[in-house]
């Protein structure tokens, strides 16, 4: 089903996207802006306990970028999704009685300021590699909807998690312009969330944080 939303919203924006760029290519040209505003959709998988980067679900971002420098240039980036991860098989790792659960969604909001370091940047073409950092919140619940954070017996005897971490995310990827100064951008990367509760486990299981992976398509649109 997310993805069925993810391909129908992409189509959406894609030809939104490609008629704004195609009649402003027409109607006006402009020097490089000074910022976009950008926004798009995503496919976003999870690597934790219960999977590794086996399954993709849509998330949608907005932010603004900036482009005032050559090399260097700034931007936040808010964004919202979810992930699901499922492994009928998990165990605990040791001969805990508490029963991790073997199915979660988790609901995600985030905020980060990224810093692009541009490898090319040309009048049309923007290639980058960028490090950020930022805010996650998230929200496991089980395959009934309910809160895994609330059932204790999922995880050890008093072992509890805030819902919220920092993250230091890293992505690479590429931007096209007309001449006006609108475009088309694709993303990829990481999350490199510091928590290891994605996916409500963590005692019970293997050692290292959960991570996100995502690759994103984005609209620009200039702004003076």
């Amino acid at each position: 089903m997310g993805l069925f939303i993810y391909f129908t919203a992409m189509k959406r924006l894609l030809f939104i996207s490609c008629l704004t760029i195609f009649i402003s290519y027409h109607t006006a040209q402009a020097q490089a802006p000074g910022k976009w505003l950008h926004t798009g959709v995503s496919l976003v998988s999870y690597k934790g306990d219960l999977s590794t980067y086996d399954g993709y679900s849509a998330a949608f971002h907005a932010g603004i970028q900036f482009n005032n420098k050559k090399r260097l240039n700034g931007g936040f980036v808010l964004g919202l999704g979810s992930v699901t991860g499922e492994n009928r098989d998990f165990f605990a790792n040791n001969q805990s009685p508490q029963t991790p659960n073997r199915f979660f969604k988790t609901n995600f909001f985030h905020i980060n300021y990224d810093l692009h370091i541009n490898l090319v940047k040309k009048e049309n073409f923007i290639a980058y590699l960028s490090q950020g950092v930022g805010f996650i919140r998230f929200t496991p619940t089980d395959q009934f909807g309910e809160d895994l954070q609330d059932q204790s017996n999922t995880r050890e005897e008093d072992e509890s998690y805030r819902n919220s971490s920092f993250m230091l995310p890293t992505k690479a990827g590429a931007m096209y312009f007309l001449p006006n100064g609108y475009g088309l951008g694709l993303e990829a990367g990481f999350f490199n969330t510091m928590t290891d509760y994605l996916d409500n486990i963590s005692a019970l299981g293997e050692d290292g944080n959960d991570n996100l992976l995502a690759f994103r398509f984005s609209f620009y649109v200039p702004l003076q």
